[in-house]
């Protein structure tokens, strides 16, 4: 049996993914920064004003591409797409754990070594660091392909209730439980209005802006008179998001850079915290940090930017070598009955990560 097949590539979806994925990068690169003791100004309020535009954007644009997989039978979708984001998920996961306690130690927290280990032992129902989003998407995929046979509005319904309730300020003991509950939603969007999403994809380029620039006054609206918290405010910001990273996705589409990023997203999402906790370590040291901290404001994008390069560099230079299955797992290892094929022959194993 083959697997599904590969639609054609549509621009701004590559674009928006790029978009997304460096977005999470000056994320991570500005709460390390901050962690290793440098003043950044008024970065956190640029991050959380952004926080509205990433993650949703990242989600329904992995649901966009949902619906071939969930119309395939349960072998496809594990062998395809289940197994890789297991693999990944529990190899990162180790790799996490230990880059981790340098990250703590720099912030004076001690390395707690049995602590860790002990987080990484239950990691599989309780996910950590970055690695969260691919813990979501498995559960993500799952859930909606055993609830395909339920009416689409009253999935939208529930996890948009489940998601503005998350949004208003609810949260669960885990990074991973809590942003399942919001951004479900936002993955179903992907599937069940995807053409209204790809519709929003074409307007008129002065509607685009309109909507961007309507998305950037409502978060800074948000920010300055502290209404995240509010019941639904911080949806609705969400919302208009999606539709801001839509529109500047567009506007940014012939960028071949940005959409290549887009292209090649796992690598970068695996690898990219690590280089940053371990970069960040090295400016906090006595010998570099004076000079770093002159410079501190502009460090947080040179730092994202740098270590999506590396993470792109240590995928490329680990291609052919048994590292290779940092990305990727053995032949053979996970699959379940007959591994599903593509046109080539060979098993769906990708850099997308959504």
């Amino acid at each position: 049996m083959t697997g599904p097949q590969h639609p054609q590539r549509i621009g701004w979806i590559d674009t928006g993914r790029g978009l997304a994925i460096l977005l999470v990068a000056l994320y991570h690169s500005v709460n390390w920064l901050g962690s290793a003791g440098f003043d950044l100004g008024y970065w956190r309020e640029v991050n959380e004003a952004l926080s509205s535009l990433r993650m949703p954007l990242f989600f329904a644009l992995a649901g966009i591409f949902a619906p071939k997989w969930l119309a395939a039978p349960w072998t496809a979708l594990w062998n395809s797409k289940l197994r890789l984001y297991v693999w990944v998920f529990l190899v990162w996961e180790v790799i996490g754990s230990l880059v981790f306690l340098v990250g703590t130690g720099m912030q004076g927290q001690g390395f707690g070594v049995r602590q860790s280990l002990l987080a990484l032992l239950v990691s599989p129902v309780a996910p950590r660091f970055e690695l969260w989003f691919i813990w979501a998407l498995t559960l993500f995929f799952v859930v909606a392909k055993v609830t395909r046979a339920a009416p689409a509005a009253w999935q939208l319904l529930a996890a948009g209730l489940l998601s503005f309730v998350a949004l208003s300020g609810w949260a669960t003991a885990n990074v991973g439980w809590t942003g399942s509950v919001r951004y479900y939603f936002f993955f179903l969007a992907g599937i069940y209005l995807r053409p209204v999403i790809l519709r929003l994809g074409t307007v008129a380029v002065p509607l685009a802006a309109g909507i961007v620039v309507a998305w950037a006054g409502f978060s800074v609206g948000v920010a300055l008179l502290d209404l995240r918290a509010v019941p639904g405010v911080y949806f609705a910001n969400c919302l208009l998001g999606v539709a801001a990273g839509i529109g500047l996705s567009r506007a940014l589409t012939g960028i071949g850079r940005l959409a290549m990023l887009g292209r090649t997203t796992l690598p970068i999402y695996l690898a990219h915290t690590p280089i940053i906790i371990l970069l960040s370590f090295v400016l906090s040291a006595p010998l570099v940090n004076p000079a770093v901290a002159t410079v501190a404001v502009a460090v947080p994008p040179a730092l994202a930017a740098v270590a999506v390069a590396l993470a792109l560099a240590l995928h490329r230079a680990t291609a052919q070598t048994p590292l290779r299955h940092l990305y990727q797992p053995p032949a053979g290892v996970l699959t379940v009955g007959r591994p599903a094929t593509d046109a080539s022959g060979t098993l769906r194993s990708g850099p997308d990560l959504v």
